[in-house]
């Protein structure tokens, strides 16, 4: 439950620009693909939730312009879910602000060397995560 409370807690924090730490994520996967585009299904399996999940997520982000959809070229049955370059900007902007709240705030509880520790152990959980079954998101 301590582990909840402080995801919680960091999330809440780490909200940058009207973003939630899920919209980021959202962003990233998207900056970090081929043509800064995906398949729903991909970017579902990427964040590990639903294909529901990631619905709810971009639907709020598609309204603000910085993604949009488009057609699959070799399938048009296929939805692709795409960053705009209103989004990417706003993704290179947020996430530095982000990065530097969250040096803050753990700089604020953990020294350097269990900050280095934390960051190792949260790297070895992360990939034990992806093998569980896919949640719904929040």
């Amino acid at each position: 439950m301590r582990l909840v409370r402080a995801d919680t807690e960091i999330r809440r924090k780490l909200e940058v620009q009207g973003l939630s730490l899920n919209d980021l994520t959202v962003l990233q996967s998207l900056c970090s693909a081929p043509g800064r585009r995906l398949r729903r299904v991909e970017l579902a399996e990427s964040l590990g939730i639903t294909p529901s999940g990631i619905a709810r997520l971009v639907a709020p982000l598609e309204k603000l312009g910085y993604l949009s959809r488009d057609s699959d070229p070799h399938d048009a049955r296929i939805s692709l879910v795409c960053l705009t370059d209103v989004g990417a900007a706003l993704y290179q902007d947020a996430v530095k602000v982000a990065e530097e709240k969250a040096t803050t705030l753990l700089g604020d509880v953990f020294d350097s060397a269990e900050q280095e520790q934390l960051t190792e152990m949260l790297g070895r959980l992360a990939p034990s995560f992806a093998r569980r079954p896919v949640l719904e998101a929040d």
